[in-house]
C-alpha cells in the first residue's frame, strides 16, 4: 500500500491548522495581510492578536509584499562571495541553504549531487528495499529497542542526545506518542538534511519506519523546512513508494533559528508564537498537545536505517562514545565546497585540508554556526564530536564549516553572526531580547571592554541553548583576533 502524507489528523485542536494557514497564504500572495489575518481569526477561533503574533515570529512570513523580484542570500558565505558585508535590503534571506553555490539568489534548487565532496554510508546511492526494516521486526520492539541503545547512536540535529535514552523516556509514559521528524534545518550554512532528503530519500524513510515500528506513535510529523521545496517533493516521492503504509503529516515552516529549539517547534505545529517552553515536563514527558513526544532530525532516521543494515558494522566507524558518521556542511573560502560525510572524531583539520582553503592570510573557521565559534589555524586539530571544542564556543553542531580569512574576515563574520543572533532572538527571555542587540552594537563601536559581562548575562539568564550560546562567536573572535576590533 502506498504511503501518503496530509495535514495534522482532523482530531487535533483547530488552532493546529495555524501555521500550514499562514504558509498557504504567504506562497499564494507573497505576504500576509492584516484582512487575512483577521479572516484567519475568525475562522480557527482565535484572537487576532495570537495570529498576528504567530505570523511576525515567522523569518520567512511577510507583513509587507516583496521589493523586487529577486531574493538574495545574506548567509556569511554569500556575503564573503560578494566581498562585502554591507547591510541586505529588506528582501535578504538569512540563507538560501545553497552556500556551495555562494553567492546564491532566488529560490531552492535541488541538491547537486557533485556537491557530496565525501560520501559515507549516509549519502550513499539510495536503498531499494526494506531490508533494514525486515531486520528491526525480526528482532521484535523490544529488542530493536535496546538494539538502537546499545548501537551509541546519538541524535544528529546538534544536541547529540542519546536516541535510545529519549525513546525509552517517551515509551515510560504509557500514553500514545507523537513522532516529529524535524526537517526545517533553518541554521544558515547548514544544508545537509537537504542533501539526504535529495539523493537517499528512502533511506530516511526507512528510518521512520523502523521508528514507527518501535515507538508505536499515534501521530507522525515531518516539520519541513518552508523554503526547502525540492527536497521536500523527494521526500513526498519516497514516502508514495514506502512499504508499509505510513501515516504521515507534513507541515511547511515560517523559518527562524528558533525552530531548531524542539519545545519551540512543537508550539509552532500547535499553531502557537514558537518560543521555547519552560523545562520540565521534558517534550518526552509532554510535548505536541500534552503527548509524550520524540523529537529526531532528519539525519538521526537515516542512521537507523544504516544501524540496523549493518548492525556490528555501525560502532566500527566514529568513536566508541559517538559512533557513525555525521554530514558536515563545508563552505567559505574553500575551492571544493559541498557535504562532506565523516566518521565522528575525524580532525578538523582534515576536513578544512580536504575541502582547499583559499585564503590570504590564515585560515580561520567558524564551527556550530550562530551558536558556535570561530577557531584559528593552531587550534583546528581537534575532534570533531559532540560538546565544546574550544572553551570560547565553537561545537560541532549541526556540522555547519565555514573557512575564513584571518584576520581579514573576523571582524565582518563576527558582526554578522552577532546581527543574525539580535535579528533571530524570539523575545521571550529579556537578556536574550535586550542583550543581543546591545551586544552587536558594543562590538561595532569597539567597545569590547563591557562584552564580557554583557555575554555572561546573555548566556546564564537564557532560557534556550540558542540564547546562551549566542555570545559565543563574539566571545571567540575577541578571544583570537583582539586587535581587529580596536
Amino acid at each position: 500500500m502506498a504511503a501518503m502524507a496530509r495535514p495534522l489528523p482532523p482530531d487535533f485542536p483547530i488552532r493546529s491548522q495555524l501555521l500550514a494557514r499562514l504558509y498557504d497564504e504567504q506562497r499564494r500572495a507573497g505576504w500576509i495581510a492584516p484582512g487575512f489575518a483577521d479572516a484567519i481569526a475568525r475562522e480557527l477561533r482565535l484572537p487576532v492578536a495570537e495570529v498576528w503574533e504567530a505570523a511576525t515570529s515567522y523569518a520567512d512570513f511577510r507583513s509587507a509584499p516583496l521589493i523586487g523580484d529577486e531574493v538574495r542570500c545574506a548567509g556569511l558565505s554569500c556575503q564573503l562571495a560578494r566581498g562585502a558585508f554591507a547591510e541586505m535590503p529588506s528582501e535578504a534571506s538569512h540563507c538560501l541553504f545553497r552556500c556551495y553555490d555562494a553567492p546564491a539568489t532566488g529560490g531552492e534548487e535541488p541538491f547537486p549531487a557533485p556537491m557530496v565532496r565525501q560520501a559515507g554510508p549516509l549519502l550513499a546511492p539510495d536503498i531499494t528495499n526494506t531490508d533494514r526494516l525486515n531486520a528491526a521486526r525480526r528482532l521484535g520492539r523490544d529488542a530493536a529497542l535496546n538494539a538502537v541503545a546499545e548501537s551509541g547512536l546519538r541524535g544528529r540535529g546538534g544536541a547529540y542526545f542519546p536516541v535510545g535514552t529519549k525513546w525509552r523516556a517517551a515509551l515510560e509514559e504509557r500514553r500514545p506518542i507523537a513522532l516529529v521528524v524535524n526537517a526545517e534545518e533553518g541554521e544558515p550554512g547548514v544544508f545537509k538534511d537537504r542533501a539526504l532528503l535529495s539523493l537517499a530519500p528512502r533511506r530516511v524513510v526507512e528510518g521512520i519506519a523502523i521508528a514507527a515500528f518501535i515507538l508505536e506513535p499515534a501521530v507522525i510529523v515531518v516539520f519541513a523546512n518552508g523554503q526547502a521545496d525540492p527536497a521536500v517533493r523527494s521526500l513526498e516521492e519516497a514516502l508514495d513508494i514506502a512499504e508499509p503504509q505510513l501515516d504521515v503529516a507534513i507541515v511547511r515552516g515560517g523559518g527562524g533559528y528558533v525552530l531548531g529549539e524542539e519545545s519551540a517547534l512543537l508550539n509552532a505545529l500547535e499553531g502557537r508564537r514558537p518560543v521555547p517552553r519552560t523545562k520540565p515536563p521534558y517534550p518526552v514527558q509532554s510535548g505536541l498537545f500534552g503527548m509524550p513526544t520524540v523529537v529526531n532530525n532528519i539525519e538521526t532516521f537515516a542512521n537507523l536505517s544504516v544501524h540496523f543494515g549493518d548492525v556490528p558494522g555501525f560502532r566500527t566507524r566514529g568513536t566508541p562514545e559517538t559512533p557513525g558518521t555525521k554530514i558536515l556542511s563545508v563552505s567559505g573560502r574553500v575551492r571544493l565546497p559541498g557535504a562532506y560525510e565523516v566518521p565522528l572524531g575525524v580532525s578538523l583539520r582534515k576536513v578544512v585540508e580536504q575541502s582547499g582553503p583559499a585564503v590570504a592570510g590564515e585560515v580561520a573557521v567558524l564551527a556550530g554556526g550562530p551558536s558556535g565559534g570561530f577557531l584559528s589555524a593552531g587550534h583546528l586539530d581537534v575532534p570533531l564530536q559532540p560538546g565544546i571544542l574550544h572553551a570560547t564556543g565553537a561545537m560541532l553542531g549541526a556540522g555547519g564549516i565555514v573557512v575564513l580569512d584571518a584576520p581579514g574576515d573576523i571582524r565582518d563574520a563576527a558582526l554578522a553572526m552577532a546581527r543574525f543572533n539580535a535579528e533571530e532572538s524570539c523575545g521571550k527571555c529579556t537578556p536574550c531580547r535586550e542583550g543581543t542587540p546591545r551586544l552587536y552594537d558594543l562590538l561595532a563601536a569597539g567597545d569590547v571592554d563591557g562584552i564580557d559581562g554583557l555575554a555572561e548575562v546573555i548566556q546564564f539568564g537564557s532560557l534556550c541553548g540558542l540564547g546562551q550560546m549566542a555570545p559565543g562567536p563574539v566571545r571567540s573572535a575577541l578571544h583570537f583576533w583582539p586587535g581587529v576590533f580596536a
